[in-house]
């Protein structure tokens, strides 16, 4: 008589079963830490915009002229989850891609009159409405 070794069926469905428990847990922890590392690439976009807003506030004196492609604000970029930022009057706006797709970031600037330089606002907006994105974005882009 040969001996046959192997695992039983029921040995199969228990790691089965396992896996499965492992993944669900896993899973959404790892998006979770993939849409953080999108919203840092998003942080790391604006940092160049938001520091030319505050030289172009500056040098012009007020707010009005700072815009995309002049008084030294860049034009619009686009990175893997950033699809574009635009600035207007200061304004910068970044709309996401990829693992943000539906997220506007707004950042405004407020003349600080008593200190001298700006003070920042954000806004962070999700379509559709994604309440852990927008958590996220707010924990992130903090003034």
């Amino acid at each position: 008589m040969s001996n046959q070794s192997g695992f039983t069926l029921f040995e199969l469905m228990i790691a089965i079963v396992v896996i499965a428990i492992l993944t669900a847990i896993g899973l959404p922890a790892y998006q979770g830490y993939v849409k953080k590392a999108a919203l840092t690439d998003m942080l790391q976009t604006m940092t160049a915009y938001k520091t030319a807003v505050e030289i172009c506030a500056i040098e012009q004196g007020n707010l009005t002229h700072c815009k995309s492609g002049s008084n030294g604000v860049p034009l619009t970029k686009s990175t893997n989850y950033v699809t574009s930022v635009t600035v207007t009057n200061g304004v910068i706006t970044l709309v996401g891609a990829s693992a943000l797709t539906g997220l506007t970031t707004t950042l405004t600037p407020t003349e600080n009159t008593a200190h001298g330089g700006l003070d920042w606002t954000r806004t962070c907006l999700t379509s559709p409405l994604d309440d852990s994105l927008t958590t996220a974005c707010q924990d992130i882009f903090k003034f």
